[in-house]
């Protein structure tokens, strides 16, 4: 946990290039030892179903348990896994701040699938080369995509100063320049053009981005307020505008007060109190989601690390010593899109796992329609806790408009203003 704390401590720190080009190479270093320690695991565990001893090269264990055994070295190997994600959504944190919190860049380069590790992987010396010439010679920031889990289109991207603002370039990095990927350039192609200019989104599934002129707001400011005193109590439940129910837990504090079983026991019946409170208790479909287990899963998801909540906090939701889950009904939605003269209507059904691309309502006006779909509802009205109203209008300007294609990326101004 500290390592993470002082991660995003020194992230939010960070103020011009030099500060980010350092603030990459210590967190490439922390990652790339993490990932190399997951695979000297993974091949120790491999040798040992194998019937094989433990060579004499195996990393060091980093538990008490018995080497011999492959299910050690297995749950070591898991362990990194989780704790490379960790540290690959403060890298996430990076991208977004260097993005200036842009959700269209985000999401246009978030659209391919990720790479995986960046141990052993065939172009990483020319690629971290890339990021050091630039620094050594030109004092260029650039960032290392695949430390990221969110940007998975093109390699790296260069910063050039333009007056108070950056100009972001797109590169592609190829240890031999005589060989070519076209479709990788066709992707980062399409990927520039629909930031730039709306065009389609790269991948299989269609889209387009649509920035709304709207500014965008929160509720965060309450899910503060409810770890504050989950931090005294150990839980504690909030009711959120929109007909949402937010609880927040601080794990560790509620390890201190009771047993396992009585915290979860106390989680349920603040759950219920607050589900209530917010009168949303038997009425309509209710859905939810949890913070738990999330980090570094969307690469569309903005990472807990720019939430504007304290450091030490965020590290530990990304840790999963703190989580929280909202609860909000059908009927919210449904009211927020009729009070801005929208029809519309619920489409998800109940008692079945939700996928994120299963459509949650589907709003009408004039012959158009609009569907929500759950990753934008789990991610925008849960889990970012986005105002109801504003959301709605959002719905509303994208049924006027005649560039929106068929599966829209919403994106409101300002964003910059509501996270860390």
């Amino acid at each position: 946990m500290s390592a993470v704390l002082q991660l995003i401590t020194s992230l939010r720190q960070c103020r011009c290039a030099e500060d980010y080009f350092h603030f990459q190479q210590n967190l490439l270093t922390q990652v790339l030892a993490v990932q190399g320690h997951r695979a000297g695991c993974r091949r120790v565990a491999k040798l040992l179903q194998q019937g094989k001893k433990v060579p004499t090269d195996a990393p060091e264990l980093r538990s008490n348990e018995p080497a011999a055994s492959h299910q050690t070295w297995t749950l070591e190997a898991d362990v990194c896994e989780r704790v490379d994600r960790q540290l690959r959504s403060i890298a996430d944190a990076l991208a977004w701040r260097v993005f200036n919190y842009d959700r269209r860049v985000i999401i246009a380069l978030s659209r391919n699938q990720h790479p995986g590790p960046m141990v052993g992987k065939k172009g990483l010396t020319a690629e971290l080369a890339f990021v050091t010439d630039w620094w050594h010679e030109e004092r260029r920031f650039v960032l290392l995509h695949d430390l990221t889990s969110c940007l998975r289109i093109g390699d790296a991207t260069l910063f050039k100063e333009a007056g108070n603002e950056y100009e972001a370039y797109l590169y592609e990095i190829k240890s031999d320049p005589n060989r070519t990927a076209s479709g990788q350039l066709r992707r980062q192609r399409m990927a520039e053009e629909a930031i730039r200019s709306g065009g389609p989104l790269p991948g299989i599934s269609p889209g387009r981005l649509v920035p709304l002129d709207i500014s965008y707001k929160t509720h965060l400011n309450l899910l503060g307020k409810a770890f504050e005193l989950a931090h005294v109590r150990g839980v504690q439940g909030v009711k959120v505008p929109g007909g949402r129910a937010v609880v927040a837990t601080d794990i560790v504090r509620g390890y201190e007060l009771w047993p396992e079983q009585e915290l979860l026991d106390r989680t349920a019946v603040e759950h219920l109190q607050v589900v209530k409170r917010a009168r949303i208790l038997d009425v309509g479909h209710l859905v939810y989601a949890r913070s738990d287990d999330l980090v570094a899963r969307s690469p569309t998801m903005p990472p807990w690390a720019i939430y504007p909540l304290p450091p030490e906090l965020c590290t530990r939701l990304i840790t999963d010593y703190a989580m929280f889950f909202v609860t909000m009904s059908s009927e919210s939605l449904l009211a927020a899109l009729d009070d801005v003269g929208l029809e519309a209507e619920w489409i998800l059904p109940q008692d079945q796992p939700v996928r994120a691309d299963d459509v949650v309502l589907r709003a009408h006006c004039g012959g158009r329609t609009v569907e929500l779909h759950w990753i934008e509802m789990q991610q925008r009205l849960l889990l970012e806790l986005a105002d109801l109203g504003t959301w709605a209008e959002g719905v509303k300007q994208l049924l006027h408009r005649n560039d929106t294609g068929h599966r829209p990326w919403q994106s409101f101004t300002a964003e910059s203003k509501v996270w860390a």
